[in-house]
């Protein structure tokens, strides 16, 4: 069995220094994680293609980081693999899972996200349990697409689809997400399983610059007349848990200010979560009528990864929001199941 192993740094990869602080340090993360396996599972056969394209704590990734992770695994033949693990820090594992599952999208393998609340040499981590789960799962031919494994405090063993992990809160160590099942349950799921081609358009992807994609966070006081849109491709604007947004009109804290200013500059809007048929609150129909760009049945990370991910196919226009909406829908078909 054949499996890569991408490392890019976080707590899962990291080290206490001498100043007591946490340090990415992916050289030492692999040899701890390979000693870690090799010792408890003795006689398995698997074989790890080890790449460290990256080093750092997950806060500190840019876009440019994401092009670099998608150059890695473009390179990687995936007819010869039997799946993806990337260790990945916790902070922005919901942003990383929500981008790779739209540029991945279609690929024919699994590719599992696994973090760590802890670094591998403290007792509390959790970081060997999630990076064990993720081999077992790969070993037991889980349907491909882009995952997150991840032990909660309940001391369950949780599986996420990617484009639906929500990030970690604060004062909590938990993952969660709208489907997500124990490894257990989806260990006993198994069926006979469609062989999926490989998406073709990662090469594509892997030689592009990245664009200027803008994510915006509703709160109180937010000033749209004050945000620089200069040489911005698209603008995401995030939604309250009523898929509502401020829309008093006239105001300098009304979204419409801002989805009049992305319609003279020629930026499309993205309003996500949003329902884009039944808006139920007066707000958030406004917002649609304005022109802002309804997003559905999406988390906001993945929402910003779906569209960056599509700007960087130079979609643009309606084939821009079409596009976006088509990798959301072809999500649909990642099931929770090991193929046969």
């Amino acid at each position: 069995m054949q499996i890569a192993l991408i490392l890019t740094g976080g707590t899962i990869c990291s080290r206490t220094a001498p100043d007591g602080a946490r340090r990415s340090d992916v050289d030492t993360a692999l040899t701890v994680l390979e000693q870690h396996y090799r010792m408890t599972h003795p006689y398995s056969s698997v074989t790890f293609q080890v790449h460290m394209p990256l080093n750092r704590l997950s806060e500190d990734l840019t876009p440019d980081d994401w092009c670099m992770l998608l150059r890695t695994i473009a390179s990687l033949d995936c007819s010869q693999l039997d799946g993806i693990i990337i260790a990945h820090g916790t902070d922005t594992l919901d942003q990383t899972a929500g981008m790779l599952s739209a540029a991945l999208c279609g690929i024919s393998v699994p590719v599992v996200l696994v973090s760590a609340i802890a670094p591998l040499h403290e007792a509390q981590s959790n970081g060997h349990a999630n990076f064990d789960a993720a081999v077992k799962l790969i070993l037991k031919h889980l349907c491909a697409g882009v995952w997150a494994v991840y032990e909660n405090s309940d001391g369950y063993m949780y599986l996420h689809r990617g484009f639906e992990l929500l990030p970690c809160q604060h004062d909590s160590i938990d993952f969660f997400s709208s489907t997500m099942k124990t490894v257990d349950a989806v260990l006993e799921e198994t069926e006979t399983c469609i062989p999926r081609t490989t998406c073709m358009d990662l090469q594509v992807l892997s030689d592009c610059f990245p664009p200027e994609v803008l994510l915006l966070r509703p709160y109180n006081g937010l000033r749209y007349d004050k945000i620089a849109l200069t040489d911005v491709s698209a603008v995401v604007h995030g939604t309250y848990h009523s898929e509502t947004a401020n829309s008093t009109r006239f105001s300098p804290y009304a979204v419409q200010t801002l989805i009049q200013r992305c319609q003279k500059a020629g930026i499309p809007c993205f309003l996500a979560p949003c329902s884009i048929h039944n808006q139920t609150y007066g707000s958030s129909f406004d917002l649609v009528q304005e022109g802002a760009i309804p997003l559905e049945a999406v988390t906001l990370p993945f929402a910003y990864g779906a569209v960056w991910v599509a700007c960087m196919h130079g979609f643009h226009g309606e084939a821009l929001i079409s596009r976006v909406r088509q990798i959301r829908q072809s999500l649909d078909s990642q099931c929770f199941l090991c193929c046969m």
